[in-house]
């Protein structure tokens, strides 16, 4: 699988994904005229990965992968499909694999930490929550 990675946009937030390190980011502002189609395709990668992941490693108890998360803002349909990024993830978890969630958020933006505090109760996997 090859890697991915959207430039951020005034309106859509930079992506990287590091197949090979394992690694997940999304930083910036997140509000996309068309958020299907921005999220789309990125959610099919996932969901590839994590399945390629899942009937490939043999013991998923010692796979190791990083999600950060970045957001200076996010609407509540960008939320939505971030929610699904997660719960692609979360079967990794739910296979044993060691998932790390960084959620960073302004000390003054109480809106950016209460959407990590969500997600984290919705997808049930632990977040730390890091002040910038």
């Amino acid at each position: 699988m090859e890697n991915l990675y959207i430039e951020s946009t005034d309106t859509s937030p930079r992506i990287s994904f590091d197949v090979k390190n394992h690694k997940f980011e999304l930083s910036g502002s997140s509000r996309p005229e068309d958020v299907i189609s921005f999220y789309g395709s990125v959610i099919y990668k996932i969901e590839n990965y994590v399945k390629k992941v899942i009937d490939t490693e043999s013991n998923l108890s010692e796979f190791n992968f990083e999600v950060k998360c970045d957001l200076l803002y996010m609407n509540s349909a960008s939320s939505k499909y971030i929610l699904q990024i997660l719960d692609h993830f979360k079967k990794l978890h739910s296979n044993d694999a060691k998932i790390k969630v960084d959620w960073y958020y302004e000390d003054v933006d109480d809106q950016i930490l209460e959407d990590g505090e969500d997600l984290s109760d919705v997808i049930k996997i632990p977040f730390n929550f890091i002040p910038r």
